[in-house]
């Protein structure tokens, strides 16, 4: 019915300090969600597993609903980081954390099929890693050319960017498929379920 999915590059500067400032923390973790961050043996991981998890729950989310405004307090992260509750939609997921990175992928319904997470060459375009990958696997599995399919966003007002989530085309037709794209510094990652 619905997939989402986040990375997130552990090794970007940027984030570095992140779980040190506490703004920042009760930004994106709710008061539950803090108490096992001050308790967790590796704060920076957890901070990242919850915003990635709640990250990918959220592109779920809007690929049923109107795309919701955005804010993490909305998107609570189960102590297992098996579920995700938004509202009155409980979301499954999965997190996985690495030395160099966090993925999660949430979904509504079955499991997606297909996830996978690849490094970006430095000079590469990240977006269109993602969804190059993206073509290349769902090709394999719907037996044709990956040059036949293409990722498209329609234009939605009120979204995060001006877009609604990615579909795949096949010669301009849509694909019976959920799918998800994220990148982030060194990696680019999608999700996929096909059928509706």
């Amino acid at each position: 019915m619905a997939v989402g999915n986040d990375v997130v590059d552990l090794g970007d500067p940027a984030i570095a300090t992140s779980h040190l400032r506490p703004r920042f923390v009760s930004r994106v973790l709710t008061e539950a969600e803090r108490f096992r961050f001050a308790a967790a043996a590796d704060p920076k991981a957890m901070l990242w597993a919850c915003f990635a998890a709640k990250e990918a729950a959220y592109k779920a989310v809007a690929q049923v609903r109107p795309p919701p405004g955005f804010a993490y307090q909305r998107f609570e992260v189960a102590e297992d980081f098996k579920s995700v509750r938004f509202e009155d939609l409980v979301l499954h997921s999965k997190v996985w954390v690495s030395a160099d990175r966090v993925t999660a992928v949430a979904w509504l319904g079955d499991e997606p099929q297909l996830a996978q997470v690849h490094e970006v060459a430095r000079g590469s375009n990240p977006s269109a890693v993602a969804r190059q990958a993206l073509c290349v696997a769902l090709a394999g599995q719907l037996g044709c050319d990956e040059g036949l399919l293409a990722v498209a966003r329609e234009k939605v007002p009120g979204s995060w960017d001006g877009f609604g989530p990615p579909r795949v085309e096949r010669d301009g037709v849509p694909v019976a498929a959920q799918v998800s794209l994220s990148h982030d510094g060194r990696f680019a990652a999608y999700a996929a379920r096909l059928g509706r």
